[in-house]
């Protein structure tokens, strides 16, 4: 199984299109007092290619969201170009702005197929 969880939120911290974030959180924001920032997790680590009890390949699934007061279209392209480089590939992106709190908020869905390289 492979993990890459440290080499996304690497990969989105260091992003210059990414400067503007004010936190970049695991799972969820912890409060919504400083914009725009990011969250992300891990949402699915499924075995692809089992041969003799061993895992020869993976599909991860991450969902990061981005979470704002103004439009986050910007940053979200820097999200899929950040994640493109590592080799993903986007799956969903919603604009959705919450009514009750006055956040604009982006879930972004990205998956990749890994396998061993010695296959």
């Amino acid at each position: 199984m492979e993990n890459l969880k440290v080499t996304v939120l690497t990969a989105l911290q260091t992003a210059s299109a990414l400067s503007a974030m004010t936190g970049f959180y695991f799972q969820y924001p912890p409060s919504f007092t400083s914009f725009p920032m990011l969250s992300y997790f891990q949402l699915d680590n499924i075995e692809t290619l089992p041969a003799d009890d061993i895992e020869l390949g993976s599909e991860i699934i991450f969902q990061i969201d981005l979470w704002g007061k103004a439009s986050l279209s910007t940053l979200s392209i820097g999200v899929s170009d950040v994640m493109q480089t590592l080799g993903f590939q986007r799956l969903s992106a919603q604009d959705m702005y919450e009514t009750d709190t006055k956040i604009y908020h982006i879930p972004m869905r990205f998956n990749i197929h890994v396998s061993d390289p010695d296959f």
